[in-house]
């Protein structure tokens, strides 16, 4: 029989062990060099993992419980969900490019998640300098700190998503790339978030953006923001003229860039290139063949919040009743498709509504996101900032949802660890 202090040594060794190999932005990832597995003591008592529920056992008492609250980078927004953990050693480096980001099978319960408030508690099993990494999608924050027994508070800026790259201090944010917008500011939306490291496009709002002509530079990114742009002529049949459509180079590029683990954010009236590489996840009112028949005119609305992790995050930062501004494209339907996950296996795919719209006496799906094998597409019909380039510094509810939805979205693929309970 192992004693109590054996036991939590045991578990702090197997979450090192796990550490040590993973490489994802989420923490449950095998990445580039590892090892793919855990085998420090895999079954053993206090760990979990097996699908033999009589094999599992009792989880010990931790000797510690660590307090905080998550945070985004501006340091007030709570992050929900959350990945934080103690280890005796740092992190594995995340990849610096496009990876396939899968989640694997934990056998230590040495990590919690936050709650919709940001709030945490993390049950510690070793006293002493260890280190803390607090982390969603590929924005993550290590920072060492002393562990005591009995109940005690983190430090608010250890839990502080981080802003900007800045490896030598523990902090990695992804790679991203937000393409020339005429309409929608998203530059705008990330540095009212505290996000301030991210590629622009330099040259007049009508130059032509090549990022998705190249793999090789696609996959510089981590992320690629395809805001709404193009003219706009509302006498016109066709409101929009010259959106942002893809030629037959770029579609291979972008479907390329996200099968291999990228995640592509499009909204408004860039909708072409959801539309003409995806077929049939997300369908259009108006579209047919020709470039940017689905533009429409603008349109506001109550928000839905159709998932329930994302409903539950907003009334805990008290936005039960925002509203979607600045909307210039309806989806009329969403539909699965067969497609591939991210082990290659043909399965059935269906396109995640996360917010909706009350509008035109309806409910109209206004924030979609669906997968390809590693990487992601997420599509919304309102403007990240929905002021035309325009606004204040405050935070828009939309802003807040769109920043929730794209830490989700960019989280690692496939089955998610859960905390035993």
């Amino acid at each position: 029989m192992r004693t109590s202090a054996a036991l939590a040594f045991s578990c702090a060794a197997a979450l090192a062990a796990f550490v040590a190999c993973g490489t994802s932005g989420s923490g449950f990832s095998d990445g580039p060099g590892s090892s793919g597995g855990n085998d420090v003591d895999a079954q053993g008592p206090g760990q979990f993992g097996s699908s033999d529920a009589s094999a599992s056992d009792v989880i010990p008492p931790p000797l510690g419980i660590v307090k905080g609250k998550v945070t985004a980078p501006e340091g007030t927004i709570p992050i929900s969900e959350a990945l934080i953990y103690l280890t005796k050693t740092p992190p594995a480096p995340i990849p610096t490019s496009t990876y396939c980001d899968k989640c694997v099978e934990l056998t230590s319960y040495a990590f919690t998640y936050s709650k919709p408030d940001g709030t945490f508690e993390l049950p510690a099993y070793l006293e002493g300098e260890q280190y803390m990494v607090t982390q969603k999608g590929q924005f993550r924050r290590v920072r060492k700190v002393i562990i005591t027994k009995g109940t005690q508070g983190s430090n608010s800026d250890d839990t502080r998503l981080p802003g900007k790259n800045d490896e030598a201090a523990g902090d990695t944010i992804p790679r991203m790339k937000v393409m020339q917008a005429t309409w929608d500011s998203i530059a705008k939306s990330l540095k009212k978030l505290g996000i301030t490291e991210f590629t622009e496009k330099v040259g007049g709002i009508f130059d032509i953006d090549h990022t998705l002509d190249d793999i090789n530079e696609a996959t510089k990114y981590h992320i690629i923001f395809i805001p709404c742009s193009g003219g706009a002529d509302f006498s016109q049949d066709i409101k929009c003229t010259n959106p942002y459509a893809p030629s037959s180079k770029s579609k291979n590029v972008t479907k390329d860039y996200v099968q291999q683990g990228g995640k592509l954010y499009v909204t408004d009236w860039s909708y072409e290139y959801v539309r003409q590489i995806w077929p049939g996840y997300i369908n259009f009112a108006g579209a047919d063949s020709r470039i940017g028949s689905a533009c429409g005119g603008e349109y506001s609305g109550p928000a839905v919040w159709g998932d329930p992790s994302l409903n539950a995050w907003m009334t805990a930062i008290g936005e039960t009743s925002a509203e979607l501004k600045k909307s210039y494209t309806v989806i009329s339907s969403t539909a699965p498709q067969p497609g591939q996950d991210e082990n290659g296996n043909n399965v059935t795919i269906t396109p995640k509504t996360w917010a909706s719209t009350k509008a035109g006496g309806g409910t109209l799906p206004s924030t979609v996101s669906f997968q390809d094998k590693c990487g992601r597409v997420m599509y919304s019909t309102y403007h990240a900032e929905g002021t035309d380039n325009g606004g204040s510094n405050t935070l828009l509810a939309q802003e807040k949802a769109l920043f929730h939805i794209l830490l989700e979205v960019s989280a690692c693929v496939g089955v998610k660890p859960t905390v035993p309970r």
